[in-house]
């Protein structure tokens, strides 16, 4: 998600929000710097490290109620900084934070205020490999207008085993789309979606 935002900062001026749930802020920049994403040229990509943030409410040993602060600080970034683009990695790391008493009126709920924020959302969802299910609570695949799937899969090369990664499209909202796995490629820091 963050090549994405990435992107469009650089080659389209777009003002982006990186809300990383567990990774330091530097953790990611050298990362992604690794990666040919130096954050020098696409000064709209801004990374909020909601992990110290975490560390500190934590420390005052409250039951903090994330879903509401986290809904409230993108409300006012949005308005300060004007976001075209928030990404959220990711909605496992937030559901360890947030006890939910109605977890599908409540992540409706939270669904609902992401699109009032006019932004395009990428929410990060983390699957085990022998799940079905696209999200923790399941009907997160229902609210959401857009399923983009990153799956691993094991080959048998020769005498070894290679992981490969493939991408699809799962779901898209009011849209008519392949639904086909293609092998995803990355080198030396270039994504390349093969279709043919």
């Amino acid at each position: 998600m963050y090549r994405i935002l990435f992107h469009e900062a650089k080659e389209h001026g777009a003002s982006g929000l990186y809300l990383s749930m567990e990774q330091s802020r530097p953790s990611l920049i050298s990362q992604m710097t690794s990666l040919g994403m130096d954050a020098g040229y696409a000064k709209g990509v801004h990374i909020i490290d909601v992990r110290a943030l975490r560390r500190e409410i934590e420390e005052v040993r409250e039951q903090p109620r994330w879903l509401l602060g986290l809904r409230r600080q993108l409300a006012r970034y949005k308005e300060e900084m004007g976001c075209d683009l928030i990404a959220l990695d990711s909605l496992d790391a937030l559901y360890a934070l947030a006890p939910f008493e109605s977890p599908r009126n409540e992540i409706f709920q939270f669904f609902e205020e992401l699109r009032d924020l006019n932004a395009t959302t990428f929410l990060v969802s983390e699957m085990g490999r022998d799940t079905t299910a696209f999200a923790h609570f399941g009907v997160e695949e229902f609210l959401a207008d857009t399923i983009i799937h990153l799956r691993m899969r094991e080959v048998d090369v020769g005498m070894s085993t290679s992981v490969r990664r493939y991408l699809g499209v799962v779901k898209m909202r009011g849209v008519e789309h392949d639904l086909d796995y293609y092998p995803l490629l990355v080198e030396r820091g270039a994504f390349e979606i093969v279709s043919e």
